[in-house]
């Protein structure tokens, strides 16, 4: 492990996963309220907001996006989880949050694009992240379907040209969708947008192979964000790493 991924937890004092504006613990509402964004200060829909009562939406959170397509667009990397880890590692990207939506589908694109899939790339590449925005944050607990298992479907989606109304087609993200559930329901909770990612990930890799017809390496590195999750799993999580397991 680097120097740099045994001092992570020290790396941000908010540790990338409570409130952006002032770094306290987030607390989720059991109703859905109408609260103003401190950044874009519109009203929106809130399902959490910090002790201070800060709230920032889900678009504000993402940070626009452009950073991520920026450097996709000009990726040559063929690995889905490298993809993954180097978008993560971008400074507008948070521990948790509904950009990780947009994300999956978005690395799996451009690793399917090269890997040699037929797709009209920087099309595919947009609209991927657009319908990524589509699926809220906190997802998983409200609606009970993970982000990234929806953004893993709307990978599928897009490389089979499904629609509502296609017969062979409609079922192809569903599925995937389906095998990214059962993966992660095996792993468990909470929430963890780097566990979940992967695994969607990992999902959408093997599914390709079979379905489309693509191949794409994929690597499985040690998590380095293990320190700054509070809910991590630790060892029930497979890619876990610290000292005190180790290899």
């Amino acid at each position: 492990m680097s120097n740099q991924d045994e001092s992570c937890c020290c790396c941000d004092p908010n540790n990338g996963q409570n409130c952006i504006i002032c770094g306290k613990p987030l607390l989720y509402f059991k109703e859905e309220k109408l609260l103003e964004c401190r950044i874009c200060h519109k009203m929106k829909p809130a399902n959490a907001s910090c002790e201070d009562g800060h709230f920032v939406c889900d678009d504000c959170h993402r940070g626009g996006g452009a950073a991520v397509l920026d450097l996709l667009l000009q990726s040559e990397e063929k690995d889905p989880i490298a993809l993954f880890l180097q978008v993560c590692a971008l400074p507008t990207v948070h521990l948790h949050g509904p950009e990780h939506h947009s994300i999956v589908p978005c690395v799996l694109i451009t690793a399917y694009h090269n890997c040699g899939g037929k797709i009209q790339f920087e099309e595919c590449l947009q609209e991927a992240w657009t319908r990524g925005k589509k699926i809220p944050g906190g997802a998983c607990g409200f609606l009970g379907i993970c982000g990234a298992a929806a953004g893993a479907g709307v990978f599928a989606s897009i490389v089979s040209e499904a629609s509502p109304l296609t017969e062979k087609e409609w079922e192809i993200p569903q599925r995937l969708t389906a095998n990214c559930l059962n993966a992660m329901v095996e792993v468990g909770g909470p929430r963890c947008c780097k566990r979940t990612g992967r695994l969607a990930i990992e999902c959408a890799v093997e599914y390709s192979k079979q379905v489309f017809g693509i191949a794409m390496p994929v690597s499985r590195p040690k998590c380095s964000f293990s320190c700054k999750n509070k809910e991590c799993l630790h060892e029930r999580c497979p890619f876990f790493w610290s000292r005190r397991y180790g290899e």
